[in-house]
């Protein structure tokens, strides 16, 4: 071959190379995830630190994340609560922002975001600094302090109007439960009123109704039992087989995390007043081991996001799985799985406790806890899933 052949030769095959770079999507984008972005980090707190994320996005550059801070060694799902946002789709974050403080009295157990129109709402689980019942079983040290988050003696709520920029206490106003736990987000049902899903002592499950996202009751039917599944940290989504199609927002679907190999799930077809008995979708893997998060997009179509049961403590890995109205449960997606397992003596590893919110359609931001050290979100892009 002659140089003068020799170079168009050349430069077609390095064409031909960047091309397939550019045409051919690696795994990440495959799986429809556009890259992860750290929210914040702590590597001092022995593992007591980080836990429990939520998010709310008000456009693809704006988003607000909560987290819950730990107090002290050996204490665990309490502490005070941060958060910090971003304006540019999570290129940088702000300097994390504290929205709840400890007191002499009391700490925080969880927090729950929701949006409604421009304004941004936080409920907040308290738990009490002493524990005058300790019996030195189970992490419940006989030492006066409370060291497991429990009992949740009251709900506090907080409001933004600055795309959580900044907050300001609002009244709230609940039925009485022991141990109140609101982990999923309300949804709004055909006649404007809000429904919010709750777990509580006993394993007792159900939803909260409001109109006004403030003054809330409970549902008119009983309880959804969940004690023999040990279910809990329940959320809600509008379901894909409404049985009335004039009222669809009045058909829901509750998914729980269970001790089962698949989720807990109970349907409602009037707005959440009344449910059935849970049962046993073993399309939905579980693990009894962190909070899954699951809803409906706003084209119908059902997302699950779940840690795969894998690893020495099984919340090493995120998966997740998507589903159209009509059709069946995609195989499992790849999520995250974050780095060096040895990071804290007792993460191992951990990608656990996601929570999402849909900031255009099929695309959401999504947060999660990284093996107690780091707030970590990605965008997730599941409008073209089959």
């Amino acid at each position: 071959m002659t140089r003068r052949r020799v170079w168009p030769v050349l430069l077609t095959a390095l064409v031909l190379t960047v091309l397939s770079g550019l045409l051919l999507p690696g795994p990440a984008s495959a799986e429809g995830i556009s890259g992860e972005s750290i929210v914040y980090e702590n590597r001092v707190g022995d593992g007591d630190g980080t836990r429990t994320p939520d998010i709310i996005s008000t456009s693809a550059n704006n988003a607000v994340v909560v987290w819950r801070e730990g107090l002290r060694p050996g204490n665990v799902d309490m502490g005070y609560v941060r958060y910090a946002y971003t304006t540019d789709g999570g290129a940088t974050w702000s300097r994390p922002r504290m929205l709840a403080q400890e007191t002499s009295d009391h700490a925080w157990h969880y927090v729950i975001l929701y949006k409604a129109g421009s304004t941004l709402y936080a409920y907040l689980g308290r738990t009490p600094i002493a524990d005058n019942e300790g019996d030195g079983k189970d992490g419940d040290a006989s030492d006066g302090i409370n060291h497991n988050g429990l009992p949740i003696s009251g709900t506090v709520l907080k409001r933004s109007t600055d795309e959580g920029h900044s907050w300001q206490d609002a009244p709230l106003s609940l039925p009485a439960r022991n141990n109140l736990v609101l982990s999923g987000r309300p949804l709004q049902r055909h006649n404007g009123d809000y429904v919010m899903p709750y777990w509580s002592s006993g394993r007792e499950n159900g939803v909260l109704i409001s109109e006004d996202l403030q003054n809330w009751r409970a549902m008119t039917g009983p309880i959804i039992a969940g004690a023999s599944m040990t279910a809990g940290e329940n959320h809600i989504a509008y379901s894909q087989t409404p049985a009335n199609s004039s009222r669809p927002k009045d058909s829901l679907v509750m998914v729980a995390r269970t001790a089962w190999d698949g989720a807990a799930t109970s349907t409602s077809t009037d707005g959440g007043e009344t449910w059935k008995p849970f049962t046993e979708d073993k399309a939905l893997p579980n693990y009894n081991i962190a909070r899954n998060y699951f809803t409906t997009d706003s084209s119908g179509q059902y997302l699950y996001i779940y840690n795969t049961g894998e690893g020495i403590h099984k919340r090493d890995i995120l998966n997740y799985k998507t589903r159209r109205p009509g059709g069946d449960w995609s195989n499992a997606k790849f999520f995250a799985n974050g780095g060096d397992p040895t990071i804290q003596p007792d993460g191992e590893g951990w990608d656990n406790y996601p929570m999402a919110h849909e900031y255009a359609p099929g695309k959401f931001w999504v947060v999660w806890e990284f093996d107690t050290t780091q707030i970590k979100t990605n965008k997730l892009d599941i409008s073209d899933a089959p």
